[in-house]
């Protein structure tokens, strides 16, 4: 029965919510326990979709959606109602999307509950965007930037002028990346401002453009008034235009620290897509100071994981043909109680570093394929996102798996 174990359960307590949430109902029980186990499982999302017969609950937990239960159908449309209401949304608008959002308190922490709702051919389904507000006040170091390794990173974020740019896929931590560099260098003597969309988190001491594009204010109009601001670092969300990198390279040649996002598979690929954007190469060697491309990847639970041995399959889909380059036992996951039979537990950042020095400049601006300066950049030893995830395999911290998932 829905909800019977929930008068058990400490309640969020809603901030700005739309309604007073001391009632005791079944829905109210049944939606308090939905976000309560979102939070004590560390999810980043909640999924509520409706099918013919039944609803069902899904979280994603370290980039993966778990299904916790099935539920009977007439039971949907309170519990949506319910969260609009939460939200401050038209409870009676069901063929249209609706977003909202409520910020809670649960034992303690702050919390910012983004929630989309969209109709689908049984009824509307609702994902709710789970935002910990302690994620914003992480050190680079506590997100596994290790100084021995990103030490151009550190220094580059310390200058006055150049772009660094930060890529991966969606959900490989790149904004939180970001966030982390503002801690590093949020400074009373710098003018830090940030064009996002949305704003996920909050920082003190920064300001914080929200872009709307519904009334033309996006990322390079927002830029253009910026760079009229005495801006000493400028954050954009993504580079999603030509417009935008533009202006972003040239204000990172004319004294301004920019720091940004692309949507890559690798460091080269930032460099030839900021090229097919249309700008001119010798604009990139010389704004561009650094490229870090990265993934998150799921840790092994240390309570089941189990040795692997099957090595050299696993080895060759990564391009690998060495399969004697562990001299330890290899991990992959099993499944316990202690990892909701994942066999993961938790995730982290694998990433490769590529500082542009002044042969890399020469390159950029050369005729140059994808693949030349790959290989130019093995030839330098400068180690790629696998070569970095196998140091965390042959630690037992992650599988080969993940790394094949992932990378």
């Amino acid at each position: 029965m829905i909800g019977e174990s929930g008068n058990k359960k400490e309640k969020i307590k809603f901030v700005n919510a739309a309604f007073s949430s001391n009632e005791n109902s079944r829905i109210e029980i049944f939606m308090n326990n939905i976000f309560i186990d979102g939070i004590n499982l560390n999810a980043s999302d909640i999924h509520i979709e409706t099918y013919k017969d039944y609803f069902r609950i899904r979280y994603r937990i370290d980039g993966i959606l778990i299904e916790k239960g099935r539920y009977k159908i007439q039971d949907v449309a309170p519990l949506i109602s319910r969260i609009k209401i939460l939200c401050n949304l038209d409870i009676t608008e069901k063929r249209i999307p609706q977003d909202g959002r409520v910020d809670g308190l649960y034992k303690g922490r702050e919390l910012d509950f983004r929630v989309s709702i969209v109709p689908t051919y049984f009824g509307e389904k609702v994902v709710i965007r789970i935002l910990y507000k302690e994620t914003a006040k992480k050190t680079l170091e506590e997100l596994g930037f290790k100084k021995e390794y990103y030490s151009k990173l550190f220094e580059i974020i310390k200058r006055k002028s150049g772009m660094l740019i930060i890529s991966g896929p969606m959900g490989s931590g790149k904004t939180t990346s970001m966030y982390a560099i503002l801690n590093e260098i949020n400074e009373v003597e710098k003018n830090i401002t940030t064009i996002e969309d949305p704003i996920e988190y909050t920082l003190e001491g920064i300001n914080q453009i929200q872009c709307k594009n519904d009334i033309g204010l996006d990322f390079s109009t927002v830029l253009k008034s910026i760079l009229r601001q005495d801006s000493d670092v400028i954050m954009i969300g993504e580079i999603r235009d030509r417009e935008t990198a533009e202006i972003a390279i040239k204000a990172s040649l004319t004294g301004h620290l920019i720091i940004s996002t692309l949507h890559t598979k690798n460091s080269v690929s930032a460099i030839k897509r900021l090229m097919s954007l249309g700008i001119d190469s010798y604009m990139i060697s010389a704004g561009l100071k650094g490229i870090q491309n990265q993934r998150l990847v799921r840790k092994l639970c240390p309570y089941c994981k189990t040795e692997d041995n099957n090595l050299e399959e696993k080895l060759k889909i990564l391009g690998i043909e060495n399969n004697k380059i562990f001299n330890n036992k290899i991990y992959t996951a099993k499944g316990c109680e202690h990892c909701n039979y994942t066999g993961y537990k938790g995730r982290i950042l694998v990433g490769e570093f590529l500082y542009i020095n002044d042969e890399i400049e020469n390159l950029i601006t050369s005729d140059f394929s994808t693949l030349e300066l790959e290989n130019r950049l093995k030839e330098l030893g400068i180690k790629t996102i696998v070569e970095n995830g196998l140091e965390f395999v042959k630690q037992g911290l992650t599988s080969l798996d993940e790394l094949i998932r992932e990378c």
